[in-house]
């Protein structure tokens, strides 16, 4: 079945000679796994940066449930792709925002709403003269929402430790909990995005995160964007 979608261009490895194996995340279909054929041929229509992390793009495509990697026929960049950056450091961000839904996402899952907030969020990186030091903190909390696990604010100022297998603050430390100046954090950034955190702290709250995520079911196993991330430190 051949059918036409918005796409954002997650990730790419190569194969065979001229080809590469890319993960873009459909309007249409959820995440899908495409084989594109000849990108890499210098002579081709087609062209490499269209798969580059999160790139907007426009696609026809061919989607079969018996085969695991789809067919993609046509690809363009979406008239949205014209966006400049104010700042290089927001374009940084976009190689984190892409690791993270590529590993984090399954396949098939159509997510309207989803797709709808990740695309709004090149414009927004795109218009910002500096992107916030949380955002990374910001964007996974956000991302937590859209899956259905977002950290319960039930009990957020009365109780002072979080409970990472429960996802909600409890009066008393566990073997599940964090620690409490760590939960005195994240209630901060959970009730103020814009919450001022010492460096350290922020990446600390980021592996919390990260584990949270895994007891969700959504591992983001080798993170590789953390250089990324470092250029925010300030």
């Amino acid at each position: 079945m051949r059918y036409n979608t918005r796409g954002i261009a997650l990730s790419y490895v190569k194969y065979s000679e001229s080809s590469i194996i890319s993960k873009v995340f459909t309007e249409e279909k959820g995440l899908q796994v495409y084989i594109v054929k000849g990108v890499r041929n210098k002579k081709t229509k087609k062209k490499l940066i269209l798969f580059e992390p999160m790139q907007l793009i426009e696609i026809n495509a061919s989607y079969s449930e018996k085969k695991s990697l789809q067919q993609l026929n046509e690809v363009m960049f979406s008239e949205n792709q014209t966006l400049i950056f104010k700042n290089i450091k927001n374009k940084f961000m976009l190689t984190f925002i892409a690791e993270v839904l590529s590993k984090s996402l399954f396949e098939n899952e159509k997510d309207k709403k989803l797709f709808d907030f990740i695309w709004g969020l090149k414009s927004l990186l795109a218009t910002k003269n500096k992107v916030d030091v949380n955002f990374p903190l910001n964007f996974l909390l956000d991302l937590s929402t859209c899956f259905g696990f977002p950290p319960s604010k039930e009990g957020i100022k009365e109780n002072s430790y979080f409970d990472i297998q429960k996802g909600l603050f409890v009066k008393t430390d566990n073997k599940n909990t964090i620690t409490e100046k760590n939960s005195r954090y994240l209630k901060s950034i959970l009730l103020n995005k814009d919450s001022k955190i010492p460096y350290n702290k922020r990446k600390e709250l980021l592996n919390i995160i990260f584990n949270y995520y895994k007891i969700q079911g959504h591992e983001l196993k080798n993170m590789n964007s953390h250089l990324i991330l470092n250029c925010l430190r300030n």
